[in-house]
Order: structure tokens, then sequence, then C-alpha cells
């Protein structure tokens, strides 16, 4: 298939679609320990089911069915697994009224292998890239007092976000399986994957290096001499505290701790230290 022939869509298509596209912003809207967004995810194929197999029908039961199971992955990334749903659900209503054999539970395995690939995917996207390039744009304008800096947050997060739900919606629905199979065996996942991780350490670097800054103020008179706590942290690496601090800080809440008590530890080590008058 074409890049052209991929991307354009008739009438009905773009309909579909478009619906799709739309009830897919609800997926975490129901969510459960059992099965996470699996509610949610049949709610989303409920109308598109109906029309397929029509209302109120054995097939259209089975179908949903098969999408009340447990489902989890990255939202923004769920219209490909969604459309893609679809798109076989439709090859097998075609094939079973052709008398021809469809395996259903190919439709849910597929959703299953797709999910974690695809949720590696959204994460390092959205988690590693989007918010934190966003944060760092951000950060430097708001603390200038512009109002450019949550403006520009919300456009840098959520025009990409929209972009991704819609293109990725498309190509779901009219490449089919064999996208995912060619991805696979190419190591495409892998690639985006790995690559956003990158560019997301690369962005968390820079922005710990711009915006944690901490410096003692500590000296003393040692022989004459005046002793600067600063400048023998500087002279083993300069930017060493602020690194130091972020790390613990990046090792405590890896634990899965209260983000609020790492503040709150914060807060009273930075009033203990000024009054001590090591830092200020």
């Amino acid at each position: 298939m074409t890049k052209n022939a991929m991307f354009k869509l008739d009438k009905t298509e773009r309909k579909t679609i478009s619906k799709m596209f739309w009830r897919n912003q609800f997926l975490m809207f129901c969510t459960s320990y059992t099965k996470q967004q699996g509610i949610t995810f049949g709610w989303l194929m409920a109308p598109f089911l109906q029309r397929i197999y029509g209302k109120d029908t054995p097939e259209f039961y089975d179908a949903m069915q098969r999408h009340l199971d447990f489902f989890n992955t990255a939202p923004a990334m769920n219209g490909f697994i969604s459309a893609l749903s679809l798109s076989m659900e439709e090859e097998n209503k075609q094939m079973v009224d052709e008398g021809k054999f469809f395996d259903p539970t190919s439709i849910s395995a597929l959703k299953t292998s797709l999910m974690g690939p695809l949720a590696g995917i959204g994460d390092a996207i959205y988690l590693s890239v989007l918010r934190v390039i966003a944060t760092g744009v951000a950060l430097g304008l708001s603390e200038k007092g512009s109002y450019l800096g949550p403006i520009l947050f919300l456009l840098i997060v959520n025009v990409p976000n929209m972009l991704i739900r819609w293109y990725t919606t498309v190509v779901g629905y009219k490449a089919g399986g064999q996208f995912i199979s060619d991805a696979l065996k190419s190591g495409t996942f892998q690639a985006i994957t790995k690559g956003a991780a990158v560019l997301g350490l690369i962005m968390t670097g820079a922005m710990t290096a711009q915006f944690v800054t901490f410096k003692t103020s500590f000296t003393a008179q040692l022989s004459g001499t005046t002793f600067n706590l600063q400048s023998v942290f500087d002279s083993i690496l300069p930017g060493l505290l602020p690194l130091g601090i972020t790390m613990i800080c990046f090792a405590y809440l890896r634990k899965h701790n209260k983000p609020v008590t790492a503040l709150v530890v914060m807060f009273i080590a930075a009033v203990v230290l000024t009054v001590l008058g090591i830092a200020g």
C-alpha cells in the first residue's frame, strides 16, 4: 500500500475513523484492577460491532465478549489497536458471509500481542519526550513571568498527542495486520522505543543542569586561608550537588515512594542548612 493510499480516506472511512478517534479519548474513563481498560474498550467498539454484526445478534455478543477481556496499553496509542481490531472484525464478517474460515481468536491474540510494544512506545514518547520538552520550555518562560509558559506546555503536549491519535487510528484501520507483522520483523517498534527513550534522557539531563540549583555558602578561616566548601565540590565536578540531589530523588521515587515526602524532606533540609549557615 502506497503512502498516499494509506492516508487517503473516503467519506465512510473518515466518518468511522472520526467516531473511533473521539471515543478513544474516553479509554481511561472506566478502569478496574481485573480488566484495566477492558470495559471501556468494549464500550468503544460496541457501535462498530453493531454495524458489522447487527444489533442483539449472537455474533455481536460474541464479538463484545472478545473486546471486554483484560486490556491495558498507552491510551494515546490505542487508536491503532482499536482500528486494527475493527478492520479484522470486518474481515471476519466478510469471510464468514463468503463461507470461508476466519479464526476470531486471532483478533484477541493480536490485541494482546500489541499491548506491550505500543505501551512502551507510547510511554517513551509521551512521558520521556513530549512532557519533558514541554516542561523545559514552559519552565524557562514561566520563570520570567511569561504567560506563554503554560500555553506552550499545553500546545507542545496536546498538538502532537492529537495528531498521533488520529494518524495511528488511520494506519491501524487501513494497513491491517500486515503492517504489524512487517514492523515486528523489521524491528521498527524497538527502534522507535529506544530512540524516544534516549532523547528523553538527554532532555532530562539538560533540564537537571538548567533548573536544579544548589550551592553551599559555608566558608571558614583555616591557617590564615579561606576555606570555601562550594569550591571543593566544584573542583570535583561542577554541578555535583544538584546532580546528587536529583539522583537521590530519582532512586527514592523509583521505589514507588510518595513525591510529597521527598518535597517535605527537601524543604526541611533547606531550612536547617540555611539556619546552620551551610546553604543560603
